[in-house]
């Protein structure tokens, strides 16, 4: 018997790592390509891109893994009850219980790794993403610095360079200044340089020319300059927030000192125990689309028109599972002493398993007393 499990669990998992692929690489493509527009309008190179992505893949591969456990079993389990394979099992005195076996394991493996990912893997990619996108918000280069092309740097800025020479000199710029609701400034200058000074950044300007408009007396004035300095860092400098996002908090911390995680991140102690059984029931996922999906499929007869039934039925039942899920996130985080209905929809999905292999079991007794 052990040679059957191994038979089941070699295609269980050379089709998982299929369709875990496939589906990664959907989503994977439809954050990058976003990601990447973002990142090219903001002036970055598109080598970021890569860094990004790959960042991203865990909190990625943590969304399909469970879909793709789904969908490994419907089609493993599926193909063999459409070879027959399965009444040959049943035929050679394995109960559905029994048959149970190597997509139980399946389950666990997938539980597990996925658990691996969600507790360990994506707190710590997600909180060097995040510190990658504020080193990217404050490069002057990156948000100044493109030939050609007006931009807004900031809130109430335009900036235009025509052209950028190899030593680093801004050739005819023009800059419009509307932050002061008093009086619109620009600036345009035929050459200019971006400099830093310790922790300020300065837009000096050569030879041009500054247009004030007053608001309320709509009076144009202009002042010719050969040189003046512009400090940017007040624009540029975002103010750094000393709250640490919950979900980059170490597992074994929400776990540990919950005080100390309230302190750092504000949140409220609904928030860090929504956010530490999140990550621990989320696994719980695999298991019961390993389960639930062979359940389902296991107990409807052969049919030379497929299970598409069964199959409605598994999805059917998924979609009830994330509904549940949705309904019991929302109380447990209005009452942190609901937590346990976070584990409701994983309940809901075992408890249908268990229903359904008990209606096949049933079958099987029954055929097996009426053959002898």
């Amino acid at each position: 018997m052990q040679k059957l499990d191994q038979y089941i669990l070699r295609q269980l998992f050379l089709i998982f790592v299929f369709f875990l692929f496939v589906f990664t690489l959907i989503f994977w493509i439809n954050r990058a390509v976003g990601l990447l527009d973002r990142l090219i309008s903001d002036g970055h190179p598109s080598s970021i891109l890569f860094q990004f992505a790959l960042l991203s893949l865990p909190s990625t591969t943590t969304t399909v893994f469970p879909l793709a456990c789904f969908a490994t079993v419907i089609f493993v389990a599926n193909r063999l009850k459409n070879d027959s394979e399965f009444a040959i099992l049943q035929s050679a005195g394995l109960s559905p219980w029994r048959m149970t076996k190597p997509y139980f394991i399946f389950g666990l493996l997938s539980m597990l790794i996925l658990g691996f990912f969600t507790t360990i893997i994506v707190p710590n990619t997600s909180k060097i993403l995040h510190e990658k996108q504020k080193e990217l918000d404050s490069s002057i280069s990156a948000r100044l610095l493109q030939e050609g092309k007006f931009i807004h740097p900031f809130k109430g800025v335009t900036f235009y360079i025509k052209g950028i020479e190899s030593d680093g000199t801004l050739l005819n710029v023009f800059l419009h200044d509307r932050r002061n609701k008093e009086e619109y400034m620009t600036y345009t200058a035929t050459r200019a340089f971006v400099a830093k000074d310790e922790n300020k950044t300065f837009l000096y300007m050569e030879n041009g020319l500054i247009q004030t408009v007053g608001k309320l007396s709509s009076m144009l004035s202009t002042i010719e300059f050969k040189s003046i300095s512009i400090d940017l860092s007040d624009a540029l400098t975002k103010k750094e927030s000393s709250t640490t996002h919950l979900s980059h908090v170490p597992t074994w911390l929400l776990i540990k000192n919950k005080h100390e995680v309230a302190k750092a991140t504000k949140a409220s102690k609904g928030s860090i125990l929504l956010e530490l059984h999140n990550r621990l029931h989320r696994p719980m996922f695999c298991f019961v689309a390993a389960i639930l999906g062979f359940s389902v499929l296991l107990m409807g007869n052969y049919n030379r028109f497929g299970f598409g039934k069964q199959i409605a039925l598994a999805i059917s039942i998924m979609v009830v599972i994330k509904i549940t899920e949705s309904y019991s996130t929302k109380l447990s985080l209005q009452n942190f002493l609901l937590w346990p209905l976070i584990y409701l929809p994983s309940l809901v999905g075992v408890i249908s398993s268990i229903l359904f292999l008990n209606i096949s079991a049933s079958k099987y007794r029954l055929k097996y007393r009426v053959s002898l």
